[in-house]
């Protein structure tokens, strides 16, 4: 006898998650092979931008320099995470200039986006063809790429508002849960409402703004104020009480041997011992 409740009612549906099986003496075919890589992408894209959200994970700082009187831009390697939670991999520093021509005049803000783009790459026949016809040719490897644009208007995943409270002054280095560019994630609020709409609605990731100075020697400066920055938060394990963790050290700077890590956003209530 057990004593699992009877259910009320049951409502059974699909999702849109879908992984291969395979059985001894089975004839493999082009989209048998698609689903191994096509699933492990679809899920890591899922938890990404369920968790985290759009972009910038670590590194991508931003410089600007003169150079031949115009700004000369350097992005430092790093990794972002875009809307649709596919990473984007900078690996190492990218400098380039603004424009080859030294007496084009730019109306500033100007920002700076990190997209990811991809390369197909060593093409090989997929098949026999007829004596008439060209044999056709696919691409055997997709390699991720990056591009790096400048424009004149923040179009991307980036966050526009300045933050309302005094997190700065907080150990806590949590995101405002007041601003608008993190009020969905502290809410748990899925980018997609439904899994047949584009999740999507940005393709690129701002790095920063680029804002005139005062400074003859530095006329532009790099303000990374209105990038999304998404880091997981380690947070005092919840299962350790007050008084143990007392015993330990302060409330404020316990070390216990289990690490609880959730994203950046999630807020840990710690309940003071009774005095």
């Amino acid at each position: 006898m057990t004593n699992t409740p009877k259910p009320l009612a049951i409502h059974k549906a699909m999702s849109t998650l879908v992984w291969p099986k395979f059985g001894p003496g089975m004839l493999l075919e082009h989209g048998d092979l698609e689903l191994l890589p096509a699933y492990t992408r679809e899920i890591n894209r899922l938890m990404f931008r369920s968790l985290f959200g759009c972009g910038v994970v670590c590194g991508l700082k931003v410089d600007v320099a003169v150079h031949c009187g115009k700004p000369r831009i350097t992005v430092e390697c790093g990794l972002a995470i875009d809307c649709e939670g596919d990473p984007v991999y900078v690996p190492k520093t990218q400098v380039f200039d603004l424009d080859g021509e030294c007496d084009t005049k730019f109306e500033f803000p100007l920002w700076v986006v990190l997209c990811g783009t991809s390369k197909c790459c060593a093409p090989r026949t997929a098949a026999c063809s007829c004596d008439d016809d060209e044999t056709p040719a696919v691409c055997t490897r997709e390699r991720d790429a990056f591009e790096i644009r400048v424009l004149d208007a923040a179009l991307g995943c980036g966050c526009q508002d300045s933050p309302t409270t005094g997190i700065w002054d907080t150990p806590c280095k949590c995101a405002d849960p007041s601003m608008l560019c993190h009020q969905n994630h502290y809410n748990g609020v899925c980018g997609c409402k439904d899994g047949d709409c584009d999740c999507c609605d940005c393709d690129c990731v701002v790095l920063a703004r680029i804002d005139e100075t005062n400074d003859a020697e530095k006329p532009w400066e790099a303000d990374h104020s209105v990038r999304r920055f998404i880091r997981p938060v380690l947070m005092r394990d919840p299962l350790v009480a007050p008084p143990q963790a007392q015993a330990v050290g302060t409330l404020t700077n316990t070390m216990v041997a289990k690490k609880v890590v959730r994203p950046r956003g999630t807020i840990a209530t710690i309940t003071p011992p009774n005095t």
